[in-house]
C-alpha cells in the first residue's frame, strides 16, 4: 500500500471520479440491480418490518401523502432512507455480494433520499457504482473474520458505501469527504444475532440512515478524524476481527466491484446461505419426479462456516423461516418453489412442513470448502459448493451439488426471471400491475431519466 492513507484514498476516489473513469459496462452494470431494489422496496410493506417501520414514519408525519415507498412525504432525509432501506430489505429479498452484504438497498436510498432539486438517472448510477465501489472494498479490508466474529456487515461496512454516495451528489471536497467517512464510522453497529427479527433488516435502514446524516453534517462543518479508518484504534483495527486485508486499498476500482464480483439479484426472499442449498433440492424434485411424501430424509452438506447465519432451527415466525435451513428445504419440497408467500407465520406452521423439517439433516462439511477448509478466506455464501441428497422411503438416494446459486454472476437471473420477480413484489406490495409495467420500462432506460424522482412520483399516484 501507498503511504497515503485508506481514508484518504477512498475520499479523493469519491470525489475525483466521474463516469469518464468508469470501467466500460459498469454504469449499465448498475441498472438491474438499482430495478431489482426498487422493486422490492414497494413489497417491503408486506412484511412485518416493512408494516411497522411505516407505522413509525406515519406517526412522525400522519398527515402526509405517502411517496413511492409508501412512506409519508415530509420526512426528515436521514429518516427517510432508513425507512427506504429497512423497506428494501424487510423481505431479504434485495441483492447480495457474499462478503460484503446487501449494499443496494443501502444506496438507493440514500441516494433517493436526498434533499436535490433534482436528481437525473444519470446522477443516480454514477453515485450508486462509486458508492458500491466503496461499500465493498471496506468489507474487503475488514475481511471476513469481521462477519465470523458476528457483525452484520450490511450494518457495519453499509454506510460507508451510502456516505459515499451522499457525498459525491453534494459535491462535497475531499476534506468534507474524510469529515463524512469519520462520522459514519462512529455510527457503526449491527449483530447477527438479530437475525430472524425485525432489527435485522433495520440493519440495512440504519446503513442508509447514516450515511445521509453523515454527509449532510460534514456538508455543514461537521468535523470527525481525518484517518479515521486507519491506525491504531481507526475502523480497521477495531473491526477487522480477522487480521485487515490491506492489499484491498490498491484495489479500489481495480476491478471494478459492480463488474467483479459484481452483485447476485436474489431468486429466492431468505438468507443467502440457503440458496445454493435450495437449488439443490428443487432440482432433484423435478429431475426425479420426488414428491414430498416420498422423502425419507434430506441431507445437505455445507461448507466450513456456510451454516453460520441459518440461526434458527425451530422457527416459528415467516422471519425466522428465513434464517433456517431446515423450513427452507422443507418448504422447497413441499411447495416447488421458494416464494414471498413462503414466509408467512402461518406457512412456517403448516403440520407437513413441520414433519419435513424434522427429516432435515443440514452440517457443514470441510471437504465442501476445499480451497478454503476453515472458511478463513470465504463468505457464508461463497465459496465451496453445497453437497444435496434427498433419499426416499425406498432407499433410494439422490445427490447434486451445487457451486454457484440462481441469481449469482456466474448463473445470473434471465431478464424474464426479473421482470416476474418485479411484478412478485408489485402484488406483494398492493400496487398497480399495469402502472409498474410503465415504470419498469423507462427504468431500463434508467441513464436517459431527467428527473427520477418525478418518474417515481407516478408510482405513488
Amino acid at each position: 500500500m501507498s503511504e497515503q492513507t485508506f481514508t484518504r484514498r477512498l475520499a479523493d476516489f469519491i470525489v475525483g471520479t466521474s463516469r469518464a473513469d468508469f470501467a466500460p459496462g459498469a454504469a449499465e452494470a448498475a441498472v438491474r440491480p438499482i430495478i431489482d431494489t426498487i422493486g422490492v422496496i414497494m413489497a417491503g410493506s408486506s412484511g412485518d418490518a416493512g408494516r411497522q417501520v411505516l407505522e413509525y414514519a406515519r406517526r412522525l408525519v400522519p398527515s402526509s401523502a405517502p411517496t413511492w415507498t409508501g412512506a409519508p412525504a415530509g420526512l426528515p432525509p436521514e429518516i427517510a432512507a432508513m425507512v427506504s432501506s429497512t423497506l428494501g430489505h424487510a423481505l431479504d429479498y434485495d441483492d447480495e455480494l457474499a462478503g460484503t452484504g446487501h449494499p443496494s438497498s443501502i444506496l438507493v436510498s440514500a441516494i433517493l433520499a436526498l434533499p436535490l432539486p433534482k436528481l437525473s438517472g444519470r446522477q443516480m448510477i454514477d453515485a450508486f457504482v462509486i458508492g458500491y465501489e466503496v461499500n465493498v472494498k471496506v468489507a474487503n479490508v475488514v475481511g471476513h473474520g469481521h462477519y465470523r466474529k458476528g457483525w452484520h456487515t450490511t450494518a457495519t461496512v453499509g454506510g460507508f458505501g451510502s456516505v459515499a454516495a451522499a457525498a459525491k451528489l453534494l459535491g462535497l471536497n475531499a476534506t468534507q469527504t474524510r469529515m463524512a467517512l469519520g462520522i459514519v464510522a462512529s455510527l457503526a453497529g449491527g449483530l447477527q444475532r438479530n437475525f430472524g427479527t425485525m432489527t435485522k433488516p433495520l440493519h440495512s435502514g440504519l446503513a442508509a440512515r447514516n450515511g445521509v446524516l453523515a454527509a449532510q453534517l460534514a456538508a455543514a462543518g461537521f468535523t470527525a478524524a481525518e484517518d479515521v479508518l486507519d491506525g491504531e484504534r481507526g475502523f480497521v483495527d477495531i473491526y477487522a476481527a480477522g487480521g485487515a486485508d490491506l492489499t484491498a486499498v490498491d484495489r479500489i476500482a481495480n476491478p471494478w466491484a459492480i463488474l467483479d464480483p459484481g452483485p447476485t439479484l436474489k431468486k429466492y426472499p431468505c438468507c443467502y446461505a440457503t440458496h445454493r442449498a435450495i437449488d439443490g433440492v428443487l432440482r432433484l424434485a423435478t429431475e426425479h419426479g420426488i414428491s414430498a411424501d416420498r422423502v425419507a430424509r434430506i441431507v445437505d452438506r455445507a461448507p466450513t462456516f456456510g451454516l453460520r447465519p441459518l440461526i434458527h432451527h425451530n422457527p416459528q415466525t415467516g422471519l425466522q423461516g428465513k434464517f433456517s435451513m431446515e423450513y427452507v428445504l422443507a418448504a422447497a419440497l413441499l411447495d416447488k418453489e421458494v416464494v414471498l408467500d413462503s414466509f408467512t407465520d402461518a406457512a412456517v406452521q403448516r403440520p407437513e412442513v413441520r414433519r419435513l423439517m424434522a427429516l432435515v439433516d443440514a452440517k457443514e462439511d470441510p471437504r465442501c470448502r476445499p480451497e478454503d477448509p476453515q472458511a478463513l478466506h470465504s463468505g457464508a455464501g461463497s465459496g465451496g459448493f453445497h453437497e444435496v441428497t434427498l433419499v426416499t422411503t425406498d432407499g433410494r438416494e439422490y445427490q447434486c451439488t451445487v457451486q454457484y446459486p440462481s441469481g449469482s454472476p456466474h448463473h445470473p437471473l434471465s431478464w424474464s426471471e426479473s421482470v416476474h420477480k418485479w411484478h412478485d413484489c408489485l402484488r406483494a406490495g398492493g400496487r398497480d400491475q399495469a402502472r409498474g409495467e410503465r415504470l419498469l420500462k423507462r427504468l431500463q432506460e434508467l441513464d436517459q431519466v431527467e428527473d427520477v424522482h418525478a418518474l417515481l412520483a407516478e408510482a405513488a399516484e
